[in-house]
C-alpha cells in the first residue's frame, strides 16, 4: 500500500538501510545528549542555583533548546549529507495544514489524558488531592507547552519519522509501522543513556503500552502524511499530566505547582503508577490505547482507499 508520507524518503539519492537506522538513532540521540549537556554548562555557572518567575520559563525554554539542539543537527547532518534529501522531508513540510494538523494531535492528545483520568477514577485508583495553583502558571503553562513540543520532536522525528520512512520505503507500511513501534518501546528501556540513567523500570504491560503509543502515532503520521498532529499528540499528554492534572508519587519530592494535584491509591504496574511513566502505565491504559489504535486504523484504511497517492512537496 502506496503512502506519501512513506514515498518522501525517496526524495533523496541513497536510503539508510531500517536496522541501521535504528541503531544510528541511538547513537545519534545518545550524542546529541551528551554534547546539549556540555553546553549547558556556561548556562548553570551564569545562572547558579533553581531561578523563579519568568527567568525559570525562559531558562526552561533555553534549556530544552540547548540540550536537544544537537540531535537535530546531528540527524540533519546524516540527511543532508549521506541521504542527500531535505530535512523537511521527513515530515516536516511547513503549511497551513501544519496548524490545522497540530491542533488535531492537541485534541487528541488532550481526549487521551481525559479518558485515562476516567479509567483510573473509574478503577478506583484516582483521587483529588487540592492545588498547587501558582499564578506564575499563566506564563508558565504555554512556555512549558513550547518546550515539550520541542523535546518531543525528536523522538517523532527519529522514530516515526526516519525509522518509520526507512522501513516503509524498504519492507513496507506495516513493517515499518511495526519496526518503529518497537524500536520506539526498545529505546525507552535499553537505549545507550537509559542503560546509564534508567528512567523506567521494565514492565510487560508499560512495554505494551509504550508499543500501542508508537504504532499510534504511526498511523497519526501516515493519515496526516506528516508529523505536526503526532508531535503534538504526544506532547500534550506529557505536558497536562506535569502541570496540569500532575500525579503525586510517594516518597518523592511534589511538583511545585500545578492546577489539580492527584493521586494514586491503588497504584501498581497492573492498575497504574505515576512512578513507573505517568498515564502511560496500567492496563486501563493498555484498553484505552488498543481502542484508540483500532480507531485509527479505521480511519488511516478508509482513507487510503478513497485518496490516490500524492508525492509530498518539501
Amino acid at each position: 500500500m502506496n503512502n506519501a508520507f512513506v514515498d518522501a524518503s525517496t526524495a533523496g539519492k541513497r536510503g539508510t538501510h531500517p536496522l541501521v537506522a535504528v541503531l544510528l538513532a541511538q547513537l545519534i540521540y545518545a550524542a546529541g545528549v551528551v554534547i546539549g549537556m556540555a553546553l549547558l554548562l556556561p548556562l548553570g555557572m551564569l545562572f547558579p542555583g533553581r531561578q523563579s518567575g519568568p527567568l525559570f520559563a525562559v531558562l526552561m525554554l533555553l534549556t530544552t533548546v540547548i540540550q536537544h539542539a544537537p540531535i537535530f543537527v546531528l540527524l540533519w547532518l546524516w540527511t543532508r549529507f549521506y541521504e542527500k534529501r531535505p530535512f523537511a522531508s521527513l515530515g516536516l513540510a511547513w503549511g497551513r495544514d501544519a496548524w490545522r494538523q497540530h491542533l488535531i494531535g492537541f485534541v487528541l492528545g488532550t481526549a487521551f489524558i481525559a479518558g485515562w483520568l476516567a479509567l483510573q477514577y473509574a478503577t478506583g485508583n484516582l483521587r483529588v488531592d487540592g492545588s498547587l495553583w501558582d499564578s506564575a502558571l499563566i506564563y508558565l503553562l504555554p512556555v512549558a507547552y513550547l518546550a515539550r513540543v520541542m523535546m518531543i520532536a525528536i523522538e517523532e522525528i527519529l522514530y516515526r519519522g526516519w525509522i518509520l520512512q526507512s522501513a516503509g520505503a524498504r519492507w513496507g507500511v506495516p513493517a515499518g509501522i511495526a519496526l518503529s513501534s518497537a524500536a520506539f518501546a526498545l529505546f525507552h528501556f535499553v537505549g545507550p543513556l537509559m542503560l546509564i540513567a534508567p528512567l523506567h523500570t521494565f514492565h510487560w504491560v508499560l512495554a505494551t503500552n509504550l508499543v500501542l503509543w508508537s504504532v499510534l502515532g504511526a498511523l497519526l503520521t501516515l493519515t496526516t502524511r506528516s508529523l505536526w498532529a503526532a508531535m503534538a499528540f504526544h506532547a500534550t499528554p506529557l505536558w497536562l499530566a506535569t502541570y496540569v492534572f500532575a500525579v503525586g508519587v510517594p516518597g518523592q519530592r511534589p511538583p511545585d505547582m500545578a492546577v489539580l494535584l492527584l493521586s494514586q491509591p491503588k497504584a501498581s504496574p497492573l492498575a497504574g503508577e505515576a512512578a513507573l511513566a505517568g498515564p502511560f502505565t496500567g492496563l486501563p491504559t493498555t484498553l484505552l490505547l488498543a481502542l484508540l489504535c483500532a480507531g485509527a486504523l479505521a480511519v488511516y484504511l478508509r482513507r487510503s482507499r478513497v485518496e490516490p497517492p500524492t508525492v509530498v512537496t518539501v
